[in-house]
């Protein structure tokens, strides 16, 4: 397989109202099973998505403002990390100030995955070819240095390659390998620009992976707050987390509604006094950690199946 990174020039200043998918194909040729990977900052620009600063506000005070009305997992005083109305838990509400002319503020547009296929339809309109259409934005990684960008929007492939199932060279069935692909090509296609080239979309050509047919889009990638271990943090693991220290809080065994936390958090599972059965390695994680946070200890034992164990205090 040779995959190229095609980063696509003279597209010029995108502003309210533009035509992105004929500034697009006006400036590359498209073949089909191409993946075109479109910044969300023009995507915002063309659709007017804008937010100007307060009366003798600073542009920073503003996008705190701004980003305080979603929902808030972490307030510094150097950003504010928030999960959007999309679902996505990023900094300052993906809220972008550079390269924004005019001071003002650019935000993401309430449907990225709709932003996408507009893209997608128009490109196939204008030039006739079956292409895959992601939206991305630069993202942080938790617990690693440095940004990445990752999909937003996707339209025509799976934004997921799905190898649950399957078995490796070993001959051991994979059981928990879910593939971000969108977020792979997104980051891929960031090696061939930078903020000051001017690039804001790039063609990459040599994947097999558009799927007209393609249903999920972005929101696939979206870990939902039910099965998000992180925000959590009352217990033993937040501390543990945190200082490497400290011993469970809690004696005996879990409640009956504390059992069922644990069964909702591991996505299904079957309890007894001091035990839950469940259905795999990625569910046995989930339910020690929150065991772990409601301050008991635990431990995952593997034999014909998956049982976390409460082990007794003291």
């Amino acid at each position: 397989m040779h995959i190229t990174l095609l980063p696509v020039e003279g597209i010029g200043e995108v502003r309210a109202g533009d035509d992105l998918p004929g500034l697009i194909s006006a400036a590359v040729g498209l073949r089909d099973g191409d993946v075109v990977v479109v910044s969300s900052k023009v995507v915002s620009k063309s659709m007017g998505l804008t937010a100007a600063p307060r009366a003798g506000e600073q542009v920073e005070d503003a996008r705190r403002r701004i980003a305080m009305a979603d929902e808030v997992v972490v307030d510094t005083p150097h950003v504010v990390v928030v999960r959007t109305p999309h679902g996505f838990v990023c900094a300052n509400a993906g809220i972008d100030a550079s390269n924004v002319p005019g001071g003002e503020l650019l935000l993401l547009p309430d449907d990225v995955d709709a932003a996408a296929a507009d893209i997608r339809a128009g490109l196939r309109r204008l030039t006739g070819v079956d292409t895959a259409v992601i939206v991305s934005d630069t993202f942080g990684r938790a617990w690693r240095e440095g940004q990445t960008d990752v999909a937003l929007g996707v339209a025509g492939m799976q934004a997921l390659r799905d190898e649950r199932g399957t078995v490796d060279r070993e001959g051991q069935a994979l059981r928990v390998t879910l593939i971000a692909q969108a977020d792979q090509i997104a980051g891929a296609a960031d090696m061939v620009r930078d903020k000051a080239a001017g690039v804001p979309v790039v063609v990459v050509r040599g994947l097999d992976v558009v799927a007209p047919s393609a249903t999920g889009g972005g929101q696939a990638l979206v870990r939902g707050p039910e099965t998000d271990l992180f925000p959590h943090g009352r217990g033993w693991l937040a501390r543990r987390l945190a200082t490497g220290e400290g011993a469970p809080v809690r004696a005996g065994l879990p409640e009956a509604w504390e059992w069922q936390r644990v069964a909702e958090a591991a996505g299904g599972g079957s309890f007894v006094a001091d035990r839950i059965d469940v259905a795999d390695g990625l569910a046995a994680g989930r339910a020690e950690a929150a065991l772990l946070d409601l301050g008991y200890d635990a431990a995952v034992h593997h034999g014909d199946g998956w049982t976390v164990v409460v082990r007794p205090v003291g």
